[in-house]
């Protein structure tokens, strides 16, 4: 049951942060926007998070696959927290830079399946590389790495708002 609550609300968190980052919606529709975001922190928050909890404690890979599964989940939920908090505060810059790591962090559901294909590419050139090893791995990679562009981007935005 959490798997299949944690998959369908998920996709429909990845449909609403789709729509969060296009300057054409919030400017003219701000509607939509804050219904899609409001969609987008009660799923997260209320369904997609507590469920992905549920399956992160239980995950295959042992002991460092559920560590990243649960960091994963803790970041996810604090993300979204923190971009709801300033939103609150209508510290708009703030708000924009905490749902970019939010939605990073929801990306690594598509992260995670692109990073298996590439381990498993890899996999014929690296004989310690097993499915369980490619597991750990990307449960590990398909989060962090997004977590990464989503601060260079924060950073380019911020250099881009110095400059201008």
């Amino acid at each position: 049951l959490a798997f299949q609550i944690h998959v369908i609300t998920s996709s429909l968190v990845l449909l609403a942060g789709f729509t969060q980052f296009s300057k054409d919606i919030r400017r003219k529709l701000p509607l939509l926007h804050r219904y899609a975001g409001w969609l987008y922190i009660f799923i997260t928050l209320g369904l997609a998070l507590p469920s992905g909890f549920i399956l992160a404690l239980s995950a295959n890979g042992g002991l460092s696959t559920q560590i990243a599964f649960v960091s994963l989940g803790l970041l996810w939920g604090l993300s979204s927290l923190s971009a709801l908090y300033y939103a609150f505060q209508r510290q708009w810059s703030k708000h924009r830079n905490w749902m970019i790591r939010s939605f990073a962090l929801a990306l690594s559901a598509l992260s995670l399946r692109t990073w298996k294909l590439a381990l498993y590419e890899v996999q014929p050139y690296w004989d310690w590389l097993t499915p369980i090893h490619i597991y750990q791995l990307e449960s590990w990679l398909g989060w962090t790495i997004n977590l990464l562009i989503a601060e260079i981007i924060i950073y380019r935005l911020s250099i881009k708002k110095k400059n201008i």
